[in-house]
């Protein structure tokens, strides 16, 4: 039973490091190296470098942490409330096609003042506990007055991520189908599949982490290392779902900008064998035309 607790502790540190790694390398390759005019490519980078922390986080253990385990991931924790608003400032940005620069969104201030509430609460934790000098060797039971807090921030994360969830949901069904343009594909259309797809790929990602997760905690399960390993998976079999999804929607993408430019009407003057009239045709209109305004003029002028 000690082996295989040692190697499952094993095979879950290596799916950590190696979700991790990918998602910060898809992460830095988007933001710095694929491009957008708009910026949107900063935020979706920005998406894949939360996971990627979220993956490190698997790397922590008792025995390696800074700092007291409990009060680690306490502090991480508002970090996670910036994936949906993240999410929800993307699609928005491309479906409408929003070029101003992102800056700092009010769609941020939850996690920012969540972030200096648990900040101030451990600081006030750590200074009058008895053992605040030497964070290091803080022991979980002498920061039960965190429990209140530790148990508030997942529940406030869960309630954050299902209403933005329903409210990009909402954006994505306004868009109008391809049945209204003829079912002829288009550079819109492929931008909504890779949106929806993103939002679905997250969306049972956070269901799954809720069922094996979030609900054990609440319920006092203690035998969470196997979920928490399946959580990891999932979200990494869904990073490389995503990779492989979206490089084909750039490939169809960039396809279909070709087929587009060669389909632009020239604006080339019409060649003389595409005329109605040749030169000869022209030239004895012209002359008819003289000839009778000659001839009204005959006829208007006095006789003597």
């Amino acid at each position: 039973m000690n082996e295989f607790n040692e190697f499952f502790s094993e095979s879950y540190w290596w799916l950590s490091l190696l979700g991790g790694i990918h998602c910060l390398g898809l992460g830095f390759y988007i933001r710095y190296i694929y491009s957008e005019k708009n910026g949107n490519h900063k935020i979706l980078g920005n998406i894949f470098c939360l996971m990627a922390l979220y993956f490190f986080t698997g790397l922590l253990t008792r025995n390696n942490a800074p700092a007291p385990i409990h009060l680690l991931f306490t502090l991480i924790i508002p970090v996670y409330f910036l994936v949906m608003p993240l999410l929800y400032l993307y699609c928005d940005r491309s479906l409408h096609d929003i070029e101003r620069p992102v800056g700092f969104s009010h769609h941020f201030y939850p996690a920012l003042i969540l972030a200096v509430f648990v900040v101030l609460t451990t600081s006030y934790q750590i200074l009058f506990n008895k053992n605040g000098v030497n964070i290091g060797f803080i022991q979980q039971a002498d920061i039960t007055n965190l429990n209140l807090l530790v148990m508030l921030l997942p529940a406030l994360l869960f309630i954050q991520t299902g209403l933005y969830f329903y409210y990009i949901i909402k954006m994505l069904s306004r868009y109008p189908g391809r049945a209204s343009r003829l079912h002829q594909d288009s550079l819109k259309d492929i931008k909504f599949r890779w949106l929806l797809v993103l939002t679905l790929a997250l969306m049972s990602n956070w269901l799954i982490r809720a069922v094996l997760v979030i609900l054990p905690f609440y319920l006092g399960d203690q035998a969470v290392m196997f979920n928490q390993a399946a959580t990891r998976l999932a979200m990494l079999l869904t990073v490389y779902i995503l990779a492989i999804y979206g490089l084909n929607q750039i490939t169809r993408a960039a396809y279909l900008r070709g087929k587009l430019a060669q389909q632009q009407p020239q604006r080339n003057p019409m060649p003389a064998s595409q005329q109605l009239l040749n030169s000869e045709e022209i030239a004895y209109l012209q002359q008819l035309m003289q000839e009778d305004l000659l001839e009204k003029q005959k006829g208007t002028t006095p006789k003597p």
